[in-house]
């Protein structure tokens, strides 16, 4: 991607979209990346946009923009890569619109509102040729790639079984109000499942493989919220609260996943237990800074689950801390994602998991309510239909 006209002097000239919580977390990622670390392109903090020009302008300036502003398609002219960092019905509007004018695109997910939404903007970045990638943050995280390293590298034998799950508690109140996230006309048919169930999905790929087939639940367990204004009658949720799937994986495994924005006291809480032939591996990402290993064959009295801590055999974290067990936060996963997505662009390629993976998980999680609906198996969840059709009339 060095070849793209308007990078110059190993520098990436980046707009940031959106100025609320993610955003503020791409903007400090923005000045922290090469501080870190030191083998990537130069980001520099071009322009922050929103569309409460205030916010845009006292983030812009707390987080060393050069400047800001309310238009996101004027700002596409100073850069050469967009961070899309605005709620989900933006997202196709602001990605086509930079993949034509030839800027790299990382997008937070869910990519879109639809399966088709994150299908157009993948093709279309195909086209283009620019690099992509997706706000998987915590399939980066160091303790996640390194339980895939060990599945890798076959010493605890294939995968057997996987529980994941992802559980947040801000709507487990039901006097909570509406928003737009329970808008299926703005956030989609996918509630728990977009906000939430798109990372763990992402996981449990990274650790089996693709999802082969689904029987799919999904429940809305409030099915309507009060409104913000008083004397307002209560909105209509248009999407679920909890949602969970049987899955079987193309590599032979099994397993479970559930998404719930309904679980009172849990914060952050993403995990998995994957039971292997010869051992097993335990996350808990509220304690993100460790894995759980168990290896089959151990001596009667020594056996269980030992505790590994961070340290600098983890890729990723020896950039930022040389002793170990010291741990990093939420704000040090997006600088590490920064530098991937960073180092794509050098290479000319994409940073996994990129679009074209965002699409075969918006897949599977609109299978999953598919199911739900049904009361049906559903196979290939992940397949896109229309190049399934495609090849079948080109071989008739």
């Amino acid at each position: 991607m060095w070849g793209h006209e308007k990078l110059t002097g190993g520098q990436v000239r980046f707009a940031l979209i959106g100025a609320g919580f993610i955003g503020r977390i791409h903007g400090l990622a923005l000045q922290a990346v090469n501080r870190v670390f030191s083998d990537a392109p130069r980001a520099e903090a071009t322009i922050l946009v929103d569309q409460d020009a205030g916010l845009a302008q006292r983030q812009a300036e707390q987080l060393g923009f050069a400047g800001s502003g309310t238009d996101w398609r004027a700002a596409l002219d100073q850069v050469d890569a967009v961070i899309i960092a605005v709620p989900s019905f933006s997202h196709r509007e602001i990605a086509l619109a930079a993949i034509a004018a030839g800027k790299h695109v990382l997008c937070e997910k869910p990519v879109g509102r639809s399966v088709a939404e994150s299908e157009e903007i993948a093709e279309a970045a195909a086209k283009a040729g620019v690099t992509t990638g997706v706000g998987f943050t915590y399939v980066r995280a160091p303790m996640v790639q390194h339980a895939a390293t060990i599945v890798a590298s076959g010493a605890i034998g294939k995968p057997v079984s996987f529980r994941g799950w992802h559980a947040e508690d801000y709507l487990a109140d039901p006097d909570a109000p509406f928003s737009w996230r329970l808008d299926a006309s703005l956030a989609g048919r996918c509630g728990a499942l977009g906000d939430l169930g798109w990372h763990i999905i992402a996981i449990a790929r990274l650790l089996c493989g693709p999802i082969v087939s689904l029987n799919g639940l999904a429940e809305t367990r409030y099915a309507t919220r009060r409104t913000a204004k008083a004397g307002e009658r209560p909105r209509n949720v248009d999407n679920e609260d909890w949602a969970g799937l049987l899955a079987r994986f193309e590599s032979g495994a099994v397993g479970s996943i559930e998404a719930s924005r309904i679980a009172h006291g849990r914060k952050m809480d993403i995990g998995f237990e994957l039971t292997c032939e010869r051992g097993g591996i335990i996350f808990d990402g509220e304690r993100a800074n460790e894995l759980q290993l168990y290896r089959h064959g151990e001596p009667a009295g020594d056996q269980g689950f030992k505790t590994i801590r961070i340290d600098g055999a983890h890729p990723g974290y020896g950039a930022f801390i040389p002793a170990p067990a010291h741990g990093l936060g939420f704000n040090d996963l997006k600088t590490i994602e920064l530098h991937g997505f960073l180092r794509a662009i050098a290479a000319g390629g994409n940073l996994a998991p990129d679009l074209d993976e965002a699409c075969r998980i918006a897949r599977v999680c609109e299978a999953v309510l598919d199911s739900s609906t049904s009361g049906a198996r559903i196979d290939r969840p992940e397949a896109n239909p229309s190049a399934a059709h495609a090849r079948e009339a080109l071989n008739a």
